[in-house]
């Protein structure tokens, strides 16, 4: 009856009302999650300016490649350490919000930069010369590598001009005047003349004896100080290039053939050499295209009229170009033109460009004489690619299929399996020392034995495969096993404190009688020079750099040095710091370097302070899951 009620009401003017009612309220539901759900795109908001995901990415993988081009091999094992990409993450974060909060303060400040002072910096940069000059072309191809419009470059450029700006005018608000320069000069190269006389420690320290009670009482008091860290003895074996590139030889028909299927790499790129007049409008671009037919001069209009001034100071010349320099459009209508001949206006965004091809130079193919080398080496790595790849899967296997022992994955890849003393992951030794390794011989699966691990990559073409054959697990050695080492520092200890109070009573006698004798045995070496800028004993240039003398008498000091040693100090003569005038600016360079930094530190966090900062943990949440 029910259904049948429902039915029945469907054909109602009361249930279509009620129908319209229910469709509209999941209609505006809908709507309500499209329109008022927002995705937040952001990585960071400061003072409300977003920072998106996409510039985090960019600078990300930006600096990720910087430091891959600087580590090298070792930035393969670094990567695959979660504390390694956290902290790059963070830093990338930290830079990111700071560079925009000093570009806030420079709006505040209205720092500005002019149009030729950005044309000028454009110019200049070694990014974009060639024999010394700005080359147009590789500008232009540099920018369309990088997907940006000249004006696009431009802001970039303005930017980072901006930055430098605040940078400087905050160098010039403190500065070092030249008194305060010449005193840090005068105690930062201070010289001084000491004698040094140490006292042997031997026969005091045989004379000592140690207690049970007292080694008792050192090993309660420091139980923090008998850890033994978690350690590991294992097997290992490495796969690197040379292994498989040992056995890969390449002959002159492999050569021959590889030529013959890949001509077409071997053709030299035709170039062409292109000007060109850039306005904003096609109605200004029309009547310029009209003046050159009536037979006006292309470079002088290029001179007078285009908005390119780089360009426009060589009669629009762009200089020679190869296929991809310039955008499709652009290069489209110039191929289609002839030597000589100039185009119709072509609009590349939102500009209009009249171009004219000056010269051409035809394709041409490589003889097999010039590049047989480049092909040999070619024909050798993609063998060397393979080969590898190959060897590593069938590691992966052999080492997965005989868990047992890694005899069976070192047989298929002719590799010699290696095996260590025990060690902690604070001296691992250096064939394993890679943040992915160590983390899979202490902190996974494999690390209780039983099982090797999978290859792991620590380098191009370098990976480490491991097992774990004994384990020692973190604990406190005991008292017995501690005991030798407390009596051997207990001893010292006790013999140190009474050697330095001998020595002591040595520095009291000459600082009140400089002809009174040493004690037996202990004698000055020769006059050395110490310069506190050399610090050559963190506690002894603390010492003699503290030292004073009276009526330019020498003056004596008993102290320990940074390894221990017992050592009487004599100081018989200071002599102020002085600096060639070379010298002296390249210390005034690293003062103000250091200033410029400390200001700036402070400056940031000041503006830090202040500033509303309101980092997506989400999105950074999900990249740490990854």
């Amino acid at each position: 009856m029910l259904i049948e009620k429902l039915h029945g009401m469907t054909n109602s003017w009361v249930s279509k009302f009620l129908l319209g009612l229910i469709a509209v309220a999941f209609v505006l539901s809908g709507i309500t999650g499209y329109v008022f759900t927002r995705v937040d795109t952001s990585a960071v908001k400061i003072n409300g300016e977003e920072i998106s995901q996409q510039t985090f990415y960019q600078r990300y993988e930006s600096e990720s490649e910087r430091l891959r081009q600087q580590l090298g091999a070792q930035f393969a094992a670094l990567s695959g350490s979660p504390e390694f990409v956290a902290g790059l993450r963070q830093s990338v974060l930290n830079n990111l919000i700071n560079q925009e909060l000093l570009r806030q303060y420079a709006d505040e400040l209205k720092i500005g930069i002019s149009d030729e002072r950005v044309k000028q910096e454009i110019v200049t940069s070694q990014f974009f010369q060639q024999e010394g000059k700005f080359d147009n072309a590789l500008y232009q191809r540099m920018l369309q590598l990088n997907g940006l419009t000249p004006d696009a470059y431009a802001n970039i450029v303005r930017e980072g001009l901006r930055l430098e700006q605040l940078q400087t005018g905050l160098a010039e608000s403190e500065f070092i005047v030249p008194a305060q320069q010449a005193q840090l000069t005068e105690l930062f190269f201070q010289a001084r003349t000491v004698r040094l006389a140490p006292f042997s420690l031997d026969q005091v320290l045989e004379k000592q004896t140690i207690s049970d009670e007292e080694v008792s009482a050192y090993y309660e008091a420091n139980k923090g100080a008998f850890l033994v860290p978690e350690l590991a003895k294992v097997q290992y074996m490495t796969l690197t290039r040379a292994d498989v590139e040992k056995h890969i030889q390449v002959s002159d028909v492999e050569i021959a053939q590889y030529y013959q299927d890949n001509k077409a790499l071997y053709v030299s790129q035709g170039q062409q050499r292109l000007s060109h007049i850039q306005v904003a409008t096609e109605a200004e671009a029309k009547e310029i295209y009209q003046a050159l037919q009536d037979g006006a001069n292309f470079a002088g209009l290029a001179s007078a009229r285009s908005l390119d001034k780089i360009s426009a100071e060589n009669g629009g010349d762009l200089s020679w170009a190869s296929a991809g320099t310039f955008p499709k459009a652009f290069e489209e209508a110039a191929n289609a033109l002839q030597v000589g001949q100039f185009s119709q206006p072509v609009k590349v965004d939102d500009q209009f460009h009249i171009i004219l091809v000056t010269e051409r130079k035809e394709p041409s193919t490589l003889p097999l004489e010039v590049v047989k080398t480049q092909i040999a080496d070619q024909i050798r790595q993609n063998l060397v690619n393979n080969q590898y790849f190959s060897i590593e899967k069938q590691l992966a296997e052999k080492a997965f299929e005989h868990p047992e022992g890694l005899e069976k994955a070192a047989e298929v890849a002719g590799l010699t399996i290696q095996e260590t003393d025990f060690f902690s992951a604070n001296d691992v030794p250096a064939a394993l020392n890679y943040p992915n390794v160590i983390s899979a011989i202490f902190h996974s699966d494999i690390s209780q034995g039983g099982v090797n691990s999978e290859p792991m990559n620590v380098g191009e073409q370098h990976a480490v495969l491991v097992r774990v054959i004994a384990n020692k697990p973190e604990g406190t050695r005991s008292l017995e096993e501690a005991k030798a080492d407390i009596i051997s520092y207990l001893k010292r200890q006790k013999a140190e404190e009474i050697v330095l109070a001998e020595a002591n009573q040595a520095a009291q006698r000459l600082n009140d009688n400089a002809s009174s004798t040493l004690p037996e045995g202990v004698q000055f070496g020769s006059a050395e020079k110490w310069v506190f800028a050399e610090n050559r004993d963190a506690a002894l240039n603390n010492v003699i750099f503290a030292m004073s003398l009276t009526d330019n008498k020498p003056s004596y000091i008993a102290s320990k040095a940074s390894n221990g040693e017992v050592v009487l100090v004599e100081l018989s003569h200071i002599e102020q710091g002085a600096l060639s005038a070379a010298e002296s600016e390249l210390f005034t360079k690293q003062l103000a370097q250091a200033r410029q930094v400390a200001l700036q530190n402070t400056l940031l966090q000041a503006l830090r302070a202040k500033a509303k900062i309101e980092v997506n943990e989400k999105f950074f949440q999900q990249n740490e899951e990854q």
